[in-house]
This record gives C-alpha cells, sequence and structure tokens, in this order.
C-alpha cells in the first residue's frame, strides 16, 4: 500500500463520499431496515465508497476551514438523504394506500412495526410495502439507485454547494413537490379500487339489515368485509405488480436525473 496517496485532499474526498453514501443508506428502502445489522450498513457504506472515490474526486474543492467542511459534509448527507427519500415515496404511497383498506376492512387496530419508518403501520400496509420491497429487488431497482448515486457526482461534484450552478434550492424544490404529489395520486390509484368494493359491500349489508332484520349484520360484516378484502388483494397483485413496474422504471429515470441542471 502507497501511504504517499493519502493526503489530506484524498482523506476529505473519501469522507465526503462517504457522508453522501451514508445518507442514501439512512433513508432509502432495503437499505434503512433496522433488522439489518449495523455492521452489515457500515461495511456496504464503506464499499461503496471505496469504489466510488476513484472516480469523483478530480473536481473536488478543497475546503478552507473545519467550518466549511462541516457545511459541506451536511449537504452531501442531504443529497443522499433526498435520494433515498424518492425512492421511499412509493413504499410510502402503498403503505397509506394500505391503511385506507385497512380501515374499510375494519383491520386499522391492529397494526405492526414499520422496519423503515418505525412506528406502528396496518396489517394490509405492510403486506403492501413487502411486495413493493419483493419488486424491488426482482427488478433489480437497487442497481439503479446506486446508479443514481454515481450520477449525482457528475451533477453536483464534491464540494461544489447547490446554487453554485444552474441547480437551484428553487428547482429541487418544485421536484419533490411533484414527486410528493405523485406519491398521493398512486396510493388513490391503488386503494380506491379496495375502497370503492368495500364501500359497496357495506352499502349491501345495510340493505340487508333493512330486508332482513333479524339477522345480526354487524356479527356477519366484519368477516365478510375481511375476506372480501382479501380476496380482491389476491386478485389485483397481477396488476399492482404491472403499477409498479411502471412507476419503478420512471424511478430510475429520476434517480438518474434528479440533480441534472
Amino acid at each position: 500500500m502507497d501511504l504517499s496517496l493519502l493526503t489530506v485532499n484524498t482523506v476529505i474526498a473519501f469522507l465526503l463520499i462517504l457522508f453522501r453514501v451514508s445518507g442514501m443508506m439512512l433513508s432509502a428502502p432495503i437499505f434503512s431496515m433496522q433488522n439489518i445489522p449495523a455492521q452489515a450498513k457500515i461495511g456496504l457504506a464503506l464499499a461503496f465508497s471505496l469504489i466510488l472515490f476513484p472516480l469523483h474526486t478530480a473536481n473536488l474543492v478543497v475546503p478552507k476551514d473545519l467550518i466549511q467542511f462541516a457545511g459541506m459534509a451536511i449537504q452531501e448527507t442531504v443529497i443522499g438523504l433526498l435520494l433515498g427519500y424518492v425512492v421511499t415515496l412509493i413504499f410510502m404511497a402503498l403503505q397509506m394506500a394500505g391503511e385506507y383498506v385497512s380501515m374499510q376492512m375494519g383491520l386499522s387496530a391492529a397494526n405492526l412495526l414499520d422496519p423503515v419508518t418505525h412506528t406502528q403501520s396496518p396489517i394490509v400496509g405492510q403486506f403492501f410495502f413487502y411486495f413493493a420491497a419483493l419488486i424491488f429487488l426482482s427488478l433489480n431497482i437497487h442497481h439503479g439507485l446506486i446508479a443514481g448515486l454515481d450520477r449525482s457526482f457528475n451533477f453536483i461534484p464534491l464540494g461544489h454547494f447547490i446554487g453554485e450552478g444552474h441547480l437551484t434550492g428553487g428547482l429541487m424544490a418544485e421536484r419533490f413537490i411533484k414527486l410528493t404529489s405523485d406519491m398521493f395520486i398512486m396510493s388513490l390509484m391503488v386503494g380506491a379500487p379496495l375502497m370503492g368494493l368495500l364501500l359497496v359491500t357495506e352499502i349491501s349489508l345495510g340493505f340487508v339489515a333493512k330486508v332482513m332484520p333479524q339477522m345480526n349484520v354487524f356479527m356477519v360484516a366484519m368477516p365478510l368485509k375481511v375476506l372480501i378484502g382479501l380476496l380482491a388483494i389476491l386478485i389485483g397483485l397481477p396488476y399492482l405488480s404491472t403499477l409498479l413496474g411502471d412507476h419503478y422504471a420512471h424511478l430510475v429515470q429520476v434517480l438518474l436525473g434528479l440533480y441534472k441542471t
């Protein structure tokens, strides 16, 4: 090992790359799951940083003092966090749809721990989350996330602050507002058909209660709505996988050009 290569500039460049990689791994689904050991996450972040280090150090702007280095480190972390957040939006959309459906099915009281946000979420939302994660890995979208991380160094080189080029904070805010609005649209696309079917079921049970007053509708409604909801989810899985495939294909393009000026 040639220790002459270990200079102040190379150490600063490696640390800045590590901050950006770590930010991505802190917010991106799968990478940020709590049940993945911390040692594995640290090792993966170091491995990614070592791979990216020889590719993106040519345009390094060396900080003049510790305060400027701290500002660079914060920005690099935020850049990585935003990359992972873009992917998380799709998972959040499915969990939101699952919350809608769980409420209609009467399962909103049964919650599980969300491995990403570390909060309680409905069972149907967790099912949608793991289904999305399965499609995410089977289509190798995590490769697109890593490629987007690599491409981000071309648009925002190490040490260059956002706003020095054509990329401004206003443009970034506009992009993330658009992506967040797409999340709500996707959640409605997934949850609205199931909610509509369950609403029709409730209306039908209301008519049955009027026609047959002696029937205990409350005892029948709960298991019936759960059964119909589960059958509808099972039937709709092929359509959901197609929808996710289309959104993931668009997501890769978004990741590759997220910081493009």
